[in-house]
């Protein structure tokens, strides 16, 4: 003869099973979305990069100021910044910190070339200057910031949805930081 369990154990099992998939499922889900926006931030041409790159632009204009300007305050704080935005380990806000002051420190940095000089006779580093300032520019004034915080807001206000976002946040989905 076949033995049975009791109706109570196979609802619990059944329900275990249901919980289960819907916890499963719930976090596949909302792991898929969070790699999709953190693609945004650290993927190939994200912001992380675009960041880096204006950071690169810093450097290479500490290069420049450093043939006519020698210990200067000015270029070791930009060295300084562009050091932040170059370094993989440094968190998202501090780097929006130090973006937000890039563009004062390359000014000044500028300002103080213009007036040796040894830069006013080099056409090479007026071209450089010239061509940094216009990357720096366009780095700046791309659309990677909107996008990122765009997704990153929408995961983030999914993530706070009362059933799914309260089951995500129990398993471990952690929201994402914005670039504020």
């Amino acid at each position: 003869m076949k033995k049975s369990l009791p109706i109570g154990v196979c609802i619990l099992i059944s329900l275990a099973l249901v919980l289960f998939g819907l916890g499963f499922g719930t976090v596949k889900g909302f792991n898929a979305d969070r790699t999709q926006v953190s693609e945004l931030l650290s993927g190939e041409n994200g912001l992380m990069d675009v960041l880096s790159y204006r950071g690169a632009d810093g450097y290479n204009l500490c290069v420049v100021a450093r043939r006519h300007l020698t210990d200067d305050a000015d270029v070791s704080e930009l060295s300084r910044i562009a050091a932040v935005l170059t370094d993989a380990t440094q968190s998202l806000a501090a780097k929006k910190q130090e973006n937000d002051r890039l563009d004062a420190a390359v000014l000044a940095v500028k300002t103080k070339l213009e007036g040796t000089a040894t830069y006013q006779q080099s056409q090479r580093d007026q071209k450089y200057m010239a061509m940094l300032e216009g990357d720096l520019k366009n780095l700046s004034a791309t659309d990677k910031v909107s996008l990122y915080n765009q997704a990153a807001q929408d995961f983030n206000s999914q993530l706070s949805a009362p059933v799914s976002g309260w089951i995500a946040s129990l398993l471990g989905v952690k929201p994402c930081e914005l670039y504020q």
